[in-house]
């Protein structure tokens, strides 16, 4: 091929790229995110080293909370161009997301001083020092970001949890109040600065204005990601794999698992539901010398298709060398995520993968099971009060229906599996955690074949030296407290769902 037959090869590829980013753009608009980000990614294929099609395809990436892949395209960008803001702020943002508060921070830095003029960098160093627990420090970069643009809207957030963390709430309140009534906001801000502001509301006792700042967000969330009547699929999914277990044989997931290479020594897996203390347990373990843990990741991405209808009957028929190849693909994404599990045990923690226990019953035998609970009515009102990032799942979190049927569709489809499948589970519940740390994690210790020490009381301090990219963020980084019971201020907000949340509240 000749010099000129390249380049116009060259240029029919980015042509056609650009094409794509223009069309993923109005799809990520449209609120289609997986169309948006199948788009980039036939882009970043077609101009695998242009900086602007590679950071618009970690923003798509990072949008959909896929944080490693898009941290690594951000990555690509900068060796292509080191001195790119774009690229350098996406990935500031992606790990702050990631819970990677320090890297964060570093990146925030590199944003500020390649464009001191801008409010960004300051504002992200602003956030980062405010979570590592320097509000002084926060407050200085807040000043710089807000002198340069007054309105920023991650600076005016993070002003307000300064207040907050002062004890001056109500001009937290006030201040989030002018931000959110301004023209323009952003749907992402005042998603976020309404949550605020239901805390500030909350913290000063005024329940019936937090509600309403709390409903007021979730509304704003559903309308971001879709429309106001999203029907219920997470729910229905669950459902589905529950009737599919129910309609098993006895001993139909039992089988030969083959070990593969990469494999830990020991495997615990660490289930619930979100906001049940998952977070928490995870932390309490990484405290003990020789244990890996992994936070939310989708390690079973190849063989989720077998919870799909249908696949829970073709799960009990698969073979030897299915399951080998299924588990090589687990481990082979733990390692992806950059997790060394040679000679440790391994704790993967997602309370999003409770409906994944027909997976884990088949294809790891071997594994432990943690299933961590929490009182219903708590777990409910944090998921509804919460922001997390949008999933068909988190979706259902927008109102206390939504949340109290799936939560129950949940909860039976691990009653169900505990009861019917080939598990080695251990149940811990939150309550007792907080009320007899010592005594509850001896327990799981025991359970776990781990060495128990005084020192798992120093969780915190293990925390904050750790990634942690969940909601509990704040909770697990400090010491121990007891967060039960503050569904109690809102009982006349859950009374109707509580026919609902009954079963499990009892239980």
């Amino acid at each position: 091929m000749t010099a000129t037959v390249r380049e116009q090869a060259a240029g029919t590829a980015s042509a056609e790229a650009m094409s794509l980013c223009f069309n993923a753009y109005w799809r990520q608009q449209a609120g289609d995110q997986p169309a948006a980000t199948a788009l980039y990614a036939r882009a970043v294929a077609l101009a695998p080293t242009d900086p602007a099609i590679l950071a618009s395809a970690g923003d798509a990436l990072r949008f959909t909370g896929e944080l490693t892949e898009a941290v690594a395209l951000f990555d690509r960008a900068i060796a292509v161009d080191p001195a790119m803001v774009a690229a350098w702020f996406g990935r500031a943002l992606a790990l702050d997301a990631s819970g990677r508060t320090e890297d964060a921070r570093a990146a925030y830095a590199r944003v500020a001083e390649l464009s001191p003029t801008t409010a960004p960098g300051f504002a992200g160093l602003a956030a980062m020092e405010f979570l590592l627990g320097d509000v002084d420090a926060a407050r200085g970069h807040a000043a710089h970001a807000l002198a340069i643009a007054p309105g920023d809207a991650m600076t005016v957030m993070t002003v307000a949890r300064c207040d907050m963390a002062g004890g001056q709430h109500a001009a937290a309140a006030e201040r989030l109040r002018r931000f959110i009534g301004q023209k323009g906001v952003a749907a992402d801000d005042a998603i976020v600065a309404l949550g605020l502001l239901g805390d500030a509301f909350d913290a000063m006792g005024r329940t019936d204005a937090a509600f309403d700042a709390y409903a007021r967000a979730n509304t704003r969330f559903v309308e971001r990601h879709g429309g106001r009547d999203l029907p219920p699929l997470a729910r229905r999914e669950v459902e589905a794999i529950d009737a599919a277990v129910a309609r098993l044989a006895p001993g139909a997931l039992a089988g030969p698992a083959p070990a593969v290479a990469g494999e830990a020594a020991r495997h615990i897996f660490l289930l619930g539901y979100p906001r049940s203390g998952t977070t928490l347990i995870e932390q309490v373990l990484a405290t003990v010398p020789g244990v890996t843990t992994l936070e939310e990741a989708p390690t079973f991405s190849a063989a989720v298709q077998y919870l799909a209808p249908g696949g829970i009957a073709a799960l009990a028929a698969l073979g030897v060398d299915d399951v080998a190849a299924l588990r090589a693909d687990y481990w082979a994404r733990v390692a992806a995520a950059g997790i060394d599990v040679a000679g440790s045990t391994f704790v993967d923690m997602d309370p999003f993968k409770a409906p994944a226990l027909p997976l884990i019953a088949r294809l790891f035998p071997d594994a432990k099971v943690v299933i961590v609970q929490r009182d219903a009515r708590d777990v409910v009102w944090s998921c509804f009060r919460r922001s997390f990032v949008y999933s068909p799942v988190t979706i259902e979190f927008t109102t206390l229906p939504r949340a109290a049927q799936h939560y129950g569709a949940v909860m039976r489809l691990i009653r169900r599996c505990l009861d019917t499948l080939p598990v080695d589970a251990h149940v811990l519940t939150y309550e007792d955690l907080v009320h007899d740390f010592d005594g509850a994690t001896q327990r799981l210790c025991d359970f776990a074949g781990l060495p128990w020490s005084p020192g798992l009381r120093d969780f915190a301090r293990t925390a904050s030296a750790r990634p942690v990219k969940t909601a509990s963020v704040h909770q697990v980084r400090r010491p121990l407290f007891d967060g039960s019971g503050q569904w109690r201020k809102y009982a006349a907000q859950l009374e109707p769902v509580m026919p609902v949340l009954a079963e499990w509240v009892a239980a």
